[in-house]
């Protein structure tokens, strides 16, 4: 079942915390990384060719809903934008994207969601369910990081688990932690004429931008 998850699927899920449900700290910026997770995922099927930091449609039609839900999105802008531009504008929904991914998890057993009220607001909290895939998602990553194979669909897994915070959830070790960063710093460094390394460092530094952008906006109005 772990093979059947996507990127954007497997971020969010180790996002969840154990025992209390929610997000972890990482509330702040995980609709970012799951977006930019998302654009690796058209770029692996072939909906989309990321060029000098922009994502071209190349195929606009897909079956899965958040795919479609981004093609449709950037087909209307005509022109071919950067990634940064799409995960800091208002042209798509993050809430939509964050939903499309619970929804996902939902239907295939990962997850429950539990709506929560304050006051006015309402939102759905996620709890992990019996028999999900957390601890082979886990095992997963660290065989990569161990022996990666140079596959695309790894090197994609890798460097997005590095950039997106979540090692602490995969190393809770600090020194466990800093080795593997070591590990995928060299394989990073050793493979940077490659093409898969090549489109993960695009979208990475797109979402580090975005991830800049926001907290900047945050501290001016606090």
């Amino acid at each position: 079942m772990e093979n059947q998850l996507t990127h954007s699927e497997k971020i969010l899920l180790l996002a969840v915390r154990k025992e209390k449900g929610g997000i972890s700290a990482l509330y702040a910026v995980i609709d970012l990384m799951v977006a930019g997770a998302a654009f690796l995922e058209m770029a692996m099927a072939g909906n989309i060719r990321l060029i000098d930091g922009r994502a071209e449609i190349l195929q606009p039609q897909t079956t899965v809903p958040l795919h479609q839900y981004l093609l449709d999105r950037m087909a209307l802008s005509g022109n071919p934008r950067k990634i940064d531009h799409w995960l800091t504008s208002y042209r798509i929904s993050m809430k939509r994207i964050k939903g499309e991914i619970y929804r996902s998890l939902v239907q295939k057993h990962e997850i429950r969601l539990e709506e929560q009220r304050f006051l006015f607001f309402r939102w759905n909290k996620p709890f992990l369910l019996p028999g999900n895939h957390v601890m082979q998602v886990i095992d997963r990553i660290k065989r990569v990081i161990n022996q990666p194979s140079g596959s695309p669909e790894e090197i994609f897994l890798l460097l997005l688990t590095d950039s997106s915070g979540l090692l602490r959830r995969i190393y809770p070790e600090r020194t466990m932690r800093k080795s593997a960063r070591n590990k995928i710093k060299q394989f990073r460094e050793s493979n940077l004429s490659s093409e898969p390394v090549d489109q993960s460092l695009v979208v990475v530094k797109a979402v580090q931008k975005a991830m800049a952008v926001r907290r900047a906006a945050t501290v001016a109005a606090s």
